[in-house]
């Protein structure tokens, strides 16, 4: 079986032909071919690292002087375009298995419209609203006992939405945020897989009681299969074959919060980043998913040895779960 990687050296995936910036590569009327591989003949191919952007507008950069004409942001937006041509085409084409094709990455830019199919297809997401009218969201955070918010693209984590934060971020001239009834049970990140689930995790907040520690992770093993099952649906109905799906179990079945299709595993604690590579894997090679190797034991995200200088960043992040 031939598999791509794009973006990533991190895969245990044998034998794997690996897509990196500077090889030769053409488009033609038959399909790609990268660094003399016919990507159509792949059986699959994972692409990480490439999102949907805005082709036209540079990439803020800190260390940039634009009060010059940088020619890297032009060389960077035409391959970027390329890119995006090569990934059509192999979509087009209807194959190789695409984790995930360009069309998912780009139904899921703004954040609201892929909880607004998901809704339209049955599956059950919290009440929303997307806005800068300020009578508009007072009276619908008015109408709940709690209420979160977030940027409309990007990824980006549910906050508390009250009363500073509305007077802070709702206003003419303010781009407009995305807000959420919170709904009752445990919020949980969700990877899948081909429609199958391969792990499940809660998180408990940071906390400085005693030594400062970032989120722990918690293993969550005793979901029902119903649940499993309209998790791994809601992420095909989506088009998507790898995402990971913020849900919350409520008392009647999940309820969809967020869908992120090219799921970042680097900031998970190691154990875990491993387990779902090896996931990453079996799916490529269409094999079986390999069982959780770990128990429900919670694990701390890695974090820097001299805690007490975190003391600010710990204020800040605290701020995001405090009401």
């Amino acid at each position: 079986m031939a598999i791509g990687i794009f973006g990533t050296r991190h895969l245990p995936v044998p034998d794997a032909v690996w897509l990196e910036p500077g090889q030769r590569v053409t488009l033609d009327a038959e399909g790609v071919s990268w660094n003399g591989t016919r990507l159509e003949q792949l059986d699959a191919l994972y692409v990480h690292g490439f999102r949907y952007e805005d082709p036209v507008l540079p990439p803020a950069d800190p260390v940039c002087d634009w009060s010059l004409w940088q020619a890297g942001a032009v060389i960077r937006q035409q391959s970027y375009s390329f890119l995006y041509s090569v990934w059509a085409r192999l979509e087009q084409l209807g194959g190789p298995r695409l984790y995930n094709p360009v069309s998912a990455e780009l139904a899921a830019f703004d954040r609201p419209g892929p909880l607004d199919r998901l809704a339209r297809a049955g599956f059950a997401v919290p009440p929303l609203l997307t806005g800068n009218d300020d009578d508009t969201v007072a009276a619908f955070q008015g109408r709940y006992d709690g209420v979160v918010w977030r940027p409309v693209t990007g990824r980006a984590a549910w906050q508390w939405f009250q009363d500073r934060q509305r007077r802070h971020l709702v206003g003419l001239g303010k781009p407009p945020v995305l807000l959420a009834a919170v709904m009752p049970g445990p919020l949980l990140r969700v990877y899948v897989l081909d429609g199958q689930v391969a792990l499940v995790l809660a998180t408990a907040p940071p906390n400085r009681e005693g030594v400062e520690r970032l989120e722990t992770m918690i293993p969550v093993t005793d979901l029902s299969p119903a649940v499993l099952e309209t998790i791994g649906r809601a992420v095909t109905t989506l088009g998507l074959r790898w995402a990971m799906a913020l849900v919350i179990d409520g008392p009647d079945g999940p309820v969809f919060y967020d869908m992120d299709p090219d799921p970042e595993l680097g900031c998970l604690p190691p154990p875990f980043e491993a387990h779902l590579n090896r996931c990453l894997a079996a799916a490529l090679a269409g094999i079986a998913l390999p069982a959780a190797p770990f128990g429900p034991d919670p694990l701390e995200r890695p974090a820097l040895l001299l805690r007490r200088m975190l003391a600010i960043q710990f204020d800040m992040e605290q701020s995001k779960y405090s009401r």
